[in-house]
Parts: C-alpha cells; structure tokens; sequence
C-alpha cells in the first residue's frame, strides 16, 4: 500500500528523509555504545579483570647481615682498605658461585652503613661516629661490574638492639624525638609504627638510598612489631608483655575498637607509603619483603597453612597476603628456615601455600632458604638443593635468596658445591648455549 503525502513538495519531503535517516542511525549507534558499555552477568571486579602477574627478571642472591657484626664488617673500626678488601670478597664470592643480587643489610637499626644525613653511622661500622667507607656506594659499583644487583636491606623499626634511648648516638632521630620509640621487654628500642612521623621518617630514609644509590631495590626483613614475650609476675604467673603504645593508640586508632587490628593497619599503611615513594622516584626499583614464614596457621581457617608455629598475621601484625593483594609490594620472599621433617612448619607445605596464595595475588614468588642451618642439621647435604626445585614448580617464582653467609663462606657441608651446581657459571654457559 502506498502513502499519498499531501500538501508537500519535494524539497521538504527529501528533508524529513533525511532526518529520519540520521535518526536511525544515532539510535543504532547508541544501542552498540550501550552494549559495548555494559558489564557482563558474573564479570568479576575491575581490580581483577586488569590485574595481570608480571615476572620480575631472575634474582638468586645472598642475604649480607651487618647487624653485630654478622657478616660484614667482621669487627668495627676497620681500615678503609680493610672494608673494601671485605666487599671486594663478597662479590667475588657471590660472582663464582653464580649469584647475581646481594641483600645488603644498610641499617640494621636506625643507624646506616652510607652517607647519610638522616641516621648516624652504624656502630658496627664505627664506633666513633665517623664515615670509614660509604659501604653501599661502593659495593653498588663493585657488584655492578660483575653483573649483581645490590638490594638495600632496611630494618625499618628497630631502633637498637640494646641499650636506652640516652644512650643512642647523637643525631638517631630516636634520641632527637623520644616520643618515637618504645623500650620492650626483649630488651630492644623499636620505633612506634603507629605515629605518623615514625612512617614518614621510615620513607624519608628510602628516599635518600633509591635518589642517591643506584640500587636494584629496597627490601624489609621480618622484623615490624616485635615478636612477644612473656614476663613474669610476682605471683609467678607469665603473660605476653605488653608494647607501650597505648598512648599512641589512644591518638591515632579511633577508628578501631581492637589494638591488633590498628597495628596491623599501621604496617599496612607503612608498607603503602614506602612503595609509593620507591616508585615516586624510579620505577624500576623493586620493593619488597621476605616476611617470617608462616603467616597464619590453618586450624580452622582455610586460608592459614597447615603449621603449628609462630604467625606474623597476629604475633607482629604483618598481613604479608593483604600486600600482596593490593598491590604494593614487587615480590614477597618468605624465610622459610625448616625442613620437610619440621613437623610444626614443614617446608613443603609452605613452600605449596606460599605458592598459591601469590598465584592467587599475582605477584613473584621469592624464597629465602636457611644456609646458615646447614652448621645445624643433621646430615644437611642436599636440602638446599631439593628446596630450591620445590620452590621453582610454583606458578609465580622468580629465585632464591640464602641467608647464612657465613656457612657459604666456609662452604659448610658443602653448600658452595650445590650452589654453584645450581647456579655456577658453568651451568649458565650451558643454558645460554
């Protein structure tokens, strides 16, 4: 049937034509936009359909501990020829075993083994105050030429290990402002991570190693809060001393009706601020941590390993996986000091969740492995060895670290033999083959 339109000529009649054709044609476009546009039943979070795991380039390292004197410097006061000679062996060391970081511990307190104008000098480095040998410059060159990485270790809330807080050397930013530190019953000075100038002090001082060194990344040990302990009362009765920040709390945790649940939002909010200003200045400089190695025990919570020891979630307020999730953090390096017979924290099963829970959270696996035991087990020829091919069967690893120098050093039991098997230049001639 045919529509007779009357009263219109043809130049009004090619007009609406034309209208109702753009018209279509908007709508048509609207639809695709709205359908593009729109979520699909069941998508999961934006967070997830984004969040990728993004390897990080092999790292196999050796932890270097300067707190007492452990590995390096072997005694304070030394020659600036004596320091270097040390660093130089180190490197070597590292370089002929294959290694290719070295974690090295830069303050062990709030002290630092390099220039500067934040901390005073470490007293495992000089007892007088003065700068022997900016360590870290000089290790950063050495190792480079060799092809190793160097990570700055910080501890970034032990203040001393010892002593009062009088009795800290002048310009520790403990003694300027006592307000900033605890005295707890294991007889150490730890900062107060829930005041906000103690997190923006702990940032200000990675800010002067990643602006001034050329260091391959930033990492924290285990220690935050500090491990419990008990005291006993008069009446003989033994209880978890109490870490005095009540006060702090008093101040700052409003928003909290459990103490642990602050502290452990201020190590979170610690571990944020410090990523934040590593990648504020270079992008390409790794921040992370290697965490005690349980985080929660299972029991009845099927997010906890099956273990039956420590737990930094509760002990320290440490949320390792909570990092992890969100994002701040570029690896997470859980020490994992036990063997497969460990009955309360066997290494299998912690290597496996460790495993999954980083999966989970796409973020690199790195393990740090117990060399220093090896003057402790029985029989100890060959962990090392089976833990590291455990450890490379997880879906995100990404290396290893070692800690015990010392044991390396000496090549206890013969751990530089499985090193070297594992790592030796030999063996990386080979694969580059």
């Amino acid at each position: 049937m045919k529509l007779k339109l009357k009263g219109m000529d043809k130049k009004t009649l090619i007009l609406i034509t034309s209208v109702a054709a753009v018209f279509v044609v908007a709508s048509i476009v609207m639809v695709l936009v709205l359908s593009l546009g729109k979520k699909p039943e069941n998508s999961p979070p934006a967070e997830e359909q984004t969040k990728t795991f993004t390897a990080i380039e092999s790292i196999n390292g050796v932890w270097i501990a300067t707190v007492s004197n452990t590995n390096f410097p072997s005694a304070p006061d030394l020659s600036e020829i004596q320091l270097k000679s040390e660093l130089d062996s180190i490197v070597e060391n590292a370089a002929d075993i294959g290694l290719n970081a070295i974690f090295f511990q830069v303050r062990p307190a709030s002290d630092s083994l390099y220039n500067s104008e934040i901390f005073p000098v470490s007293e495992y480095l000089s007892t007088n105050g003065e700068l022997t040998l900016d360590c870290l410059d000089y290790l950063v060159k050495k190792a480079k030429d060799r092809g190793i990485g160097v990570h700055a270790w910080i501890n970034p809330l032990r203040v001393a290990t010892g002593g009062t807080v009088d009795a800290l050397a002048d310009g520790n930013p403990a003694k300027a402002d006592a307000s900033l530190a605890v005295k707890y019953a294991d007889g150490k000075i730890y900062y107060d991570c829930g005041n906000p100038k103690v997190r923006q002090l702990i940032c200000n001082g990675i800010r002067e190693v990643v602006e001034n060194y050329d260091v391959a990344g930033i990492v924290f040990d285990d220690y935050f809060y500090p491990y419990p302990v008990y005291e006993t009362h008069s009446d003989g009765t033994k209880s978890i001393a109490d870490f005095d920040d009540a006060a702090t709390y008093a101040k700052y945790g409003q928003n909290f009706d459990d103490i642990g649940d602050w502290r452990r939002n201020n190590v979170n909010t610690l571990i944020e601020e410090c990523y934040k200003t590593v990648k504020e200045i270079d992008q390409s400089c790794l921040f992370g941590v290697s965490p005690f190695g349980i985080w929660k025990n299972g029991y009845g919570d099927e997010s906890g390993s099956r273990t039956s020891g420590a737990q930094s979630y509760y002990d320290i307020y440490c949320d390792t996986l909570e990092w992890a999730k969100v994002g701040y953090i570029d690896y997470v390096a859980p020490q994992l000091y036990w063997t497969n017979n460990t009955q309360a924290a066997p290494y299998g099963e912690l290597i496996e969740w460790w495993g999954r829970m980083l999966a989970e959270a796409k973020v690199p696996l790195l393990v740090s492995h117990a060399a220093y035991r090896y003057s402790e087990w029985e029989s100890p020829s060959g962990i090392i060895t089976s833990q590291v091919v455990a450890a490379g069967k997880q879906e995100t690893y990404c290396g290893s670290i070692f800690y015990g120098y010392g044991e390396i050093y000496y090549n206890k039991e013969g751990i530089i033999n499985e090193l070297m098997e594992l790592y030796g230049t030999e063996k990386q001639e080979k694969a580059d083959d």
